[in-house]
């Protein structure tokens, strides 16, 4: 780990009330309390080796924060409440690196099109969702992938004309790519083959910067309210203890610090703002926000596009499409006084970058960053890397931040895009780690799926849940689950200026925990089917079940 420490929490308390845990045991009455709870167990993981146990049998907590540690050798302090773990596993509370919480708020109340089989199969959903939605004018979902479908080419407006009293927009699973029908087209004068700056119009699917040319029906804040705490559900469901989101509004971060000063909003975020005008210069003029629960100091760009749809920025031209480099989304010098903005503002800057070239740029824009001052500066994705550009991540301030579900899910097909020699420097992991001596693991959701179990399996076995390929995808590139683990809860944290916060199990640290069914350092492979979170803990309150 890089010992670049310089982030200051204060700590905090939230009056939230307890679920019910049958587990619980009452030690004490309150006016003999030690600690507020008592979490104790022989399979406590700190994280700072492979050894499938620690010394620590229990961890005394005080204020939501770590206020002690127990070893074998020490008695069972007096607490409030006691929670025994017995078989069960703890761990640092998982943090996703890289989130988009309103994106996956908006897919809950949506046509959901993820894992469908081919265009037939979207059709069938879509129909279902007007019938249970009649009085809907626009028909919004999400999750197609025409990589999945027999004919793996992009569906057209006319695939959806039979819907002529709807308009349809119906997002690419990458968010890089929007099917619409011709109500749509005609509604917003796009034409066929139209090209704009950074994207491009297919028959129908709107690429990269061509999706802004609609403008979808607006929604107002009760909706949002309502969705963004279905949100924390799932993500208390899947162990999710904090998280980073990769690019907000500002008034969408406006709204989850009134959700989080009311205090309905519970699990700390660190936001990104997006890279607009407006939002960076709303916090130009108004600040940062650092606060126990959002820290928004962060800045979201993007280099190009996605590798599904063709917009990831290559050096050589599309094995399965010549003369095609994918779409360029900021130029260098545009991309330079963006660095040299954030650097001037005391932001940190994370930039999207999946294609070889736009990788390479962007390596290039940050290795001139300085190496004495705390910067972090982060590459989110790192797709497709040519091998010798790895030894930019020895610089200090270049972060790594990638979604191992990504490759898992883009390996049926990757081949074809890339081609076989350009495919093995591709979802680099190891050798990315190997020089940068850490790794931020998230998932991308709603891109990929929101369990961060997920992202463990897919970063260690490099297969999918049937086990499949045997050796695993591109084998060599797999992190242990000691090192995957670690990318999910400290290093993560570390990638956020939040390593003082959250992150670890160690006294001072806000108590947040996910405890799992299964020992995930274990020799002998655990299977994906059979792990489950059984409980998460966020500042010594059990938030899920």
């Amino acid at each position: 780990m890089r010992n670049l420490s310089h982030t200051v929490i204060r700590p905090f308390v939230h009056n939230l009330l307890w679920l019910p845990l049958t587990v619980l045991l009452s030690c004490s009455t309150p006016d003999k309390t030690s600690y507020d709870l008592v979490i104790s167990g022989t399979n406590i993981h700190t994280l700072d080796t492979a050894q499938s146990t620690g010394s620590i049998a229990w961890i005394g907590i005080k204020d939501g924060r770590i206020a002690a540690l127990g070893t074998r050798d020490d008695a069972l302090p007096e607490a409030n409440l006691v929670l025994q773990a017995n078989e069960d596993h703890v761990y640092p509370g998982f943090i996703d690196a890289h989130g988009h919480l309103f994106g996956y708020a908006e897919s809950l109340h949506t046509v959901n099109l993820f894992g469908t089989s081919s265009v037939e199969e979207c059709i069938e959903r879509i129909e279902a969702f007007i019938a249970a939605n009649p009085e809907k004018e626009w028909i919004i979902g999400r999750g197609w992938d025409q990589n999945d479908w027999p004919v793996k080419a992009y569906p057209s407006a006319k695939d959806l004309d039979r819907f002529s009293q709807k308009k349809l927009f119906l997002t690419r699973i990458d968010g890089h790519a929007a099917w619409v029908n011709t109500n749509v087209m005609k509604a917003f004068t796009i034409e066929e083959g139209m090209r704009i700056s950074g994207g491009s119009v297919l028959d129908g699917i709107l690429i990269d910067q061509a999706e802004s040319l609609v403008q979808l029906p607006s929604r107002d804040n009760s909706f949002w309210r309502i969705a963004l705490l279905q949100t924390q559900d799932s993500l208390a469901k899947y162990g999710i203890t904090a998280m980073t989101d990769a690019g907000l509004h500002y008034e969408q971060i406006l709204l989850l610090d009134s959700l989080i000063t009311e205090g309905k909003w519970l699990i700390p975020i660190n936001a990104m703002i997006s890279n607009t005008e407006e939002d960076l210069a709303y916090f130009e003029k108004n600040g940062p926000i650092e606060k126990p629960l959002l820290r928004v100091k962060s800045v979201k760009a993007y280099l190009d596009g996605a590798l599904g749809s063709r917009g990831a920025l290559l050096r050589a031209p599309y094995h399965d499409l010549p003369q095609h480099y994918g779409l360029p989304l900021l130029s260098p010098l545009e991309l330079d006084r963006l660095r040299d903005r954030c650097l001037n503002n005391g932001w940190q800057l994370c930039v999207h970058a999946i294609g070889d070239s736009a990788h390479h740029v962007l390596l290039e824009s940050f290795n001139e960053l300085d190496r004495t001052e705390d910067l972090r500066f982060r590459v989110e994705h790192a797709q497709i890397m040519t091998p010798e550009d790895s030894a930019y991540y020895r610089h200090p301030n270049i972060i790594p931040s990638v979604q191992p579900t990504h490759a898992t899910s883009d390996m049926y097909w990757a081949a074809e895009r890339l081609g076989e020699h350009r495919l093995h420097h591709s979802y680099s992991y190891k050798r990315i780690l190997n020089a940068s001596g850490l790794i931020a693991l998230g998932t991308d959701f709603p891109i990929e799926h929101i369990d961060p179990l997920a992202t463990f399996f897919s970063a260690t076995t490099r297969k999918d849940r049937s086990q499949w390929p045997e050796a695993g995808f591109i084998p060599e590139q797999a992190l242990s689950p000691l090192e995957t683990l670690r990318g999910m809860t400290v290093e993560a944290s570390y990638a956020a200026f939040t390593e003082h916060h959250y992150g670890a199990i160690a006294i001072g640290q806000l108590a947040n925990f996910t405890i799992v069914n299964q020992d995930l350092l274990s020799r002998i492979p655990v299977q994906q089917g059979d792990t489950k979170v059984v409980r998460t803990i966020v500042q010594g309150r059990v938030i899920y079940p």
